[in-house]
């Protein structure tokens, strides 16, 4: 499968876990006249009745997602990797065996070698693949940011972070 949505089609993402950061997704999803939520990909039964009421298809693996779109010759624009750590790098190399971008939650793996085997995948794949780094887009870190270039904090000494 290939993104083939025209800028007019809302782009058709699915989303893999319905956990807490999976629904925040979901709500962006939403809330974005581009975007539009194709599916729910998570086996849990919470998660099928959340796609029940976002008025979605559920799958309960990728693979399943990926055979039923190909099956009926949906496209398919993109993945939301919001899964549990540990399933980041397998969810990832599912996405790109089937030619569809996907955004990984970080951490992208959940141990060095599984981050160098994804590495290594997608250096040799042209799917392009995205990291969540949502932390840089947020309120209150560009409120931080304008305070520290205006000097209101003082001379900065020291950091500590996550």
């Amino acid at each position: 499968m290939t993104p083939t949505a025209t800028p007019k089609a809302p782009l058709q993402i699915a989303l893999a876990g319905a956990g807490l950061i999976g629904r925040t997704h979901q709500a962006l999803l939403a809330a974005c006249p581009r975007t539009q939520l194709c599916a729910v990909v998570d086996p849990t039964p919470a998660a099928q009745a959340l796609a029940a009421t976002w008025g979605v298809p559920w799958f309960d693996s990728l693979d399943a997602l990926f055979a039923s779109a190909a099956h009926k010759q949906q496209t398919l624009d993109g993945v939301i990797l919001a899964t549990p750590n540990k399933l980041h790098v397998s969810g990832a190399l599912a996405c790109l065996a089937h030619g569809v971008p996907a955004l990984i939650e970080k951490p992208v793996a959940d141990t060095v070698e599984e981050g160098e085997r994804l590495v290594q995948a997608l250096a040799h794949g042209k799917v392009p693949m995205l990291v969540g780094h949502h932390r840089r887009h947020s309120a209150i870190l560009q409120t931080a940011a304008k305070a520290l270039a205006e000097g209101v904090c003082g001379r900065i000494v020291s950091v500590m972070g996550s």
